[in-house]
């Protein structure tokens, strides 16, 4: 049976710039406090069934592979001793100058529950980091600095 994380924040920037910013994957550690590294053989835009390394902080190494990728975002996959982890990241505009991102985080796989029961913390921990860095990277290279402040809405449903 899979589990499902999720973390949705509001953006002070355009969708497309906010998307920009999430699909360089290979900038993750510069603004994504969970990531430690990522290795990205790939050079350019990121690219459908494109691999990718990627180290968080107090948990092995993975590798992601990319299986959707559009101007809103992209998923990729990951396996791992019994759990097949599945990662959606999309940006869709809200309004003017605004964007909504939301985090997915899928689990499953025969150890998926047990992965969850120990790890829900942390997952939900990362998942928040993410959408907070992204949120700040975005709105700190907005060059306009009147743009409205922003609500995150957290939402760590199962």
């Amino acid at each position: 049976m899979a589990v499902t994380y999720r973390q949705t924040v509001e953006v002070a920037a355009p969708a497309e710039a906010v998307a920009r910013v999430l699909l360089d994957v290979a900038d993750w550690p510069t603004w994504n406090a969970s990531v430690a590294w990522v290795d990205r053989p790939g050079t350019g835009p990121l690219a459908s069934a494109e691999t990718v390394r990627l180290k968080q902080h107090r948990l092995p190494a993975n590798t992601w592979t990319v299986t959707d990728l559009d101007a809103t975002g992209f998923t990729w996959t990951a396996t791992s001793a019994g759990v097949h982890s599945t990662g959606d990241h999309r940006v869709r505009p809200v309004g003017a100058d605004r964007a909504e991102v939301t985090l997915t985080l899928t689990l499953d796989g025969p150890l998926a529950r047990l992965t969850t029961f120990l790890g829900a913390r942390l997952i939900r921990r990362y998942l928040g980091m993410e959408a907070d860095g992204l949120r700040r990277r975005v709105e700190h290279s907005d060059p306009d600095p009147a743009a409205p402040a922003v609500s995150d809405s957290y939402d760590g449903r199962r």
